[in-house]
């Protein structure tokens, strides 16, 4: 009886083990029979581009120059459109003691800037630095909508804004990542009226009341001091650290006596890494404080301003004025391959005409997303979609948000 049952079930068990070997078999000629069906998968024609960027560093080559000579993209205001011209760039002067840079860039709106500058960044044994810095600007057209957050959309002027401004800067670097010191200019401000076609002038429509300097404009001696404390761990597309700016100046009215005061800029970044550092949350505060004296005003031409591609995203350029203002970023970047970050963003801030009305009620609001081109490791092209409650905007610059 006991071999009867051993017999029948080795009898059973080679059965299963038949019919497994089947199934395996039919299972694997299936897979054969697919893949023998299936075709190369195809790449994107945007994929395909940006894989030949990257394969063949064409940034990286475009960056580089020739003995200093690089053709410069980008570099003016929002609004200004393409702009581009010839750079001179020098860092490795005297083993790196002496910093050359001049550029000359105009855009396809006749936008136009040319600016020179002069750096010793490692003096006395990088404890001392000292830099020298000219820029002539020429913009034709800047959007005015009128001062204050509850300005209007459909009350959109414009002005020519032309100014030259020389600046000293030196300080002292008492720890690795702090810079103390101070900064000496001199700005001369020229406004007339405004260039597009498409709109009004501004100053036929805002008086000197409502728009101080709209009138007249003055030269400005500019003192004051600063502190920063970067740590960040480059610059020019961080992924962890943080910079930390404080600066208080005063502009000194030259010439009418009437737009005196003085002007506290305050910046916080942050950077938090995570998944090896390819995701990264970044944050940025920033607020911008101005006071004036008896009897003086802050003029139109240098209260802070929000909107555009640097802050408010899904505003339009300089939608908001007035004398001080607050700004809020946070993004959320991650790298979808070597060379391209994608980012997802919110952006949140006002203007306010007192200093009394510093809280963070009643912010305007933006969000969006975008894309990071990379080039050793800064962002050399920047592609940003804002939305807002007054539209979309869409930006194309050369160069981080912050």
């Amino acid at each position: 009886m006991r071999l009867k049952i051993c017999c029948m079930a080795m009898l059973l068990a080679n059965v299963y083990a038949a019919e497994v070997d089947s199934r395996a078999k039919q299972i694997e000629a299936e897979r054969e029979a697919k893949a023998s069906q299936l075709s190369p998968e195809e790449t994107s024609k945007l994929e395909r581009v940006l894989l030949r960027i990257r394969e063949d560093k064409l940034l990286e080559r475009f960056s580089a120059g020739v003995a200093g000579f690089r053709l410069k993209l980008g570099g003016l205001v929002s609004g200004s459109g393409f702009a581009m011209g010839p750079e001179y760039l020098r860092r490795d002067l005297a083993d790196g003691k002496v910093v050359v840079r001049g550029s000359a860039v105009a855009s396809w709106k006749q936008y136009q800037l040319y600016d020179l500058e002069l750096g010793l960044p490692s003096m006395a044994g990088d404890r001392l630095f000292l830099d020298l810095y000219a820029v002539h600007r020429n913009y034709p057209r800047i959007d005015y909508y009128g001062a204050g957050p509850a300005s209007y959309k459909t009350g959109r002027s414009d002005f020519r804004l032309e100014d030259t401004s020389y600046s000293v800067k030196s300080g002292v670097r008492p720890l690795r990542h702090l810079q103390l010191g101070g900064l000496l200019g001199y700005v001369q401000v020229n406004v007339g009226p405004g260039a597009d076609p498409r709109f009004v002038s501004a100053e036929q429509i805002y008086t000197p009341l409502s728009t101080p300097g709209i009138d007249r404009q003055s030269n400005f001696l500019r003192g004051g001091f600063f502190a920063q404390y970067d740590y960040r761990d480059i610059p020019g597309g961080p992924r962890r650290g943080g910079n930390y700016l404080a600066q208080w100046a005063q502009y000194s009215d030259r010439q009418l006596g009437l737009y005196s005061f003085r002007r506290l800029d305050l910046e916080a970044q942050q950077y938090v890494p995570f998944f090896n550092e390819r995701r990264v949350f970044a944050f940025r505060a920033k607020s911008v404080l101005t006071d004036a004296g008896a009897g003086q005003q802050v003029p139109f031409y240098l209260q802070p301003t929000l909107g555009g591609s640097e802050d408010l995203r899904g505003f339009r350029p300089f939608r908001f004025y007035d004398n001080n203002m607050i700004a809020l970023n946070a993004e959320y970047r991650w790298e979808t391959f070597s060379g391209l970050d994608t980012a997802l963003f919110v952006d949140s801030g006002k203007v306010f005409h007192r200093w009394e009305n510093w809280n963070l009620y009643n912010l305007e609001i933006a969000y969006g997303f975008g894309l990071r081109f990379n080039v050793q490791n800064s962002v050399f092209l920047r592609v940003d979609v804002g939305f807002s409650h007054e539209g979309f905007q869409v930006w194309f610059k050369f160069n981080n948000v912050f």
